[in-house]
């Protein structure tokens, strides 16, 4: 099943940044509600932006649930 993407949101961590080993993620809200965080460099890799789809493997595959 697939999923549309009805919003994304990255976090501002401003000046501070990421700490050393931290994997920048962010936050898929979906059409049926759920919001689940991914890995930011894989969003951007995989085309996963406000309109477009998930399928329910990558959300089990990659996905946590926020």
């Amino acid at each position: 099943m697939n999923y549309k993407i009805v919003d994304l949101t990255e976090p501002d961590n401003g000046c501070e940044g990421y700490l050393p080993g931290e994997e920048p993620m962010v936050t898929l809200a979906l059409e049926d509600g759920r919001r689940i965080s991914v890995p930011d460099m894989l969003a951007y890799k995989m085309g996963w932006d406000v309109g477009s789809f998930i399928s329910s493997e990558d959300i089990q595959k990659f996905a946590k649930d926020v």
